[in-house]
């Protein structure tokens, strides 16, 4: 039996073998990589060495596998929790209405799996109808500013507007942008 973290230490190559057999999606391999996840599983194989029911090296290894297995559920669990954190995702309405981070950086960034990406497409394609339904003047000065993040005097030099009166559309462009953004069905 295995009585120190060094003893089971030697099976490290084996449980990095293993690791990569699991076949791992993209997503999960850029998140975990495979050395903290054999590390992660050696010390849970440590923590619970009383557990292992046979005598045998076999019995051993096999143990060792489904510690691997159960740390990469737990990994993927944890992950897909924080990934679904209510209070960490944010809708284009929350963007709109955001004046610390800009528009163009919600646009641009990107979501994992087909499903976000889908809802991305739909947010993009209402993002557009209520752009479209704002004055001309409000829709390209927030288009400059909060799309293209241009500083609010460039945005004002490419209207041919005072930095105050860009200031004011940009105002009244968000203001209206939220309202339509609110009632999508209202877009159509």
């Amino acid at each position: 039996m295995i009585d120190t973290g060094t003893e089971l230490d030697r099976y490290r190559p084996l449980l990095r073998l293993h690791v990569r057999q699991l076949q791992l999606g993209r997503l999960y391999r850029a998140r975990f990589d495979s050395s903290d996840v054999v590390q992660e599983s050696l010390l849970r194989a440590f923590r619970g060495i009383d557990q292992v029911r046979g005598r045998s090296e076999a019995e051993l290894v096999g143990w060792l596998q489904k510690v691997v297995a159960h740390t990469v559920i737990d990994l993927v669990r944890e992950h897909s929790a924080a990934k679904r954190d209510p209070g960490l995702e944010r809708t284009l309405c929350d963007a709109v209405d955001d004046d610390e981070t800009p528009l163009g950086a919600y646009l641009t960034a990107t979501e994992p799996g087909p499903s976000a990406q889908a809802v991305r497409k739909e947010e993009l394609l209402c993002l557009a109808a209520a752009l479209d339904r704002l004055p001309e003047a409000e829709r390209d000065a927030v288009i400059a500013h909060y799309i293209l993040e241009l500083p609010l005097a460039e945005t004002a030099t490419r209207l041919g507007r005072t930095t105050r009166g860009v200031g004011g559309l940009l105002f009244r462009g968000k203001r209206r942008l939220s309202a339509l953004l609110a009632a999508p069905e209202d877009l159509a």
